[in-house]
């Protein structure tokens, strides 16, 4: 969700950013379809608690063991609550396609080739609509590869300090 609060933070403020990292994100809004998915979620989280969350989305975020222990435990702590909200707000996002094409600073684009989330699809289309951004799509990695592979992604945020 960090790339989405990245890009309402440019949105509000973008006389504030000095450059935008964007990694595992996308800048479309949810489809139709996505966000009846996704309000829904967030009704049977208030129903039945984060457990089906959980068990869902672990193996969406990291094919990586360790990796997925700790998001298991991440969402488990969640309260229903605080995450149907969460959920609610992804639905209710806007596009921000017109608005990175404003965007006057540097941006890094970091997607995981194996990415079950977020297809690395849309990565490649960031970096389409934005010839001059870094982009680093990183082979075997899944929706989180700041955690699967650190260093790759400190490399590519490297991109900033040129």
């Amino acid at each position: 969700m960090g790339g989405y609060v990245a890009l309402a933070f440019g949105r509000a403020y973008p006389e504030r950013v000095a450059g935008l990292g964007l990694i595992s994100s996308q800048l479309r809004a949810d489809t139709p379809e996505g966000k009846v998915g996704r309000y829904e979620t967030a009704r049977q989280v208030m129903d039945k608690g984060v457990g089906p969350v959980v068990e869902a989305m672990t193996p969406k975020l990291s094919a990586e063991p360790r990796v997925q222990a700790f998001v298991r435990e991440l969402i488990s702590k969640q309260r229903p609550l605080a995450l149907s909200n969460a959920l609610t707000a992804m639905a209710g996002r806007p596009d921000s396609t017109d608005l990175a094409q404003t965007f006057k600073f540097p941006v890094v684009v970091v997607h995981g080739g194996a990415d079950a989330l977020i297809p690395v699809e849309r990565g490649r289309q960031v970096k389409a609509l934005l010839p001059n951004a870094h982009y680093a799509e990183l082979p075997n990695l899944g929706h989180m590869p700041m955690m699967e592979n650190p260093q790759a992604v400190a490399e590519a945020l490297r991109f900033f300090l040129k």
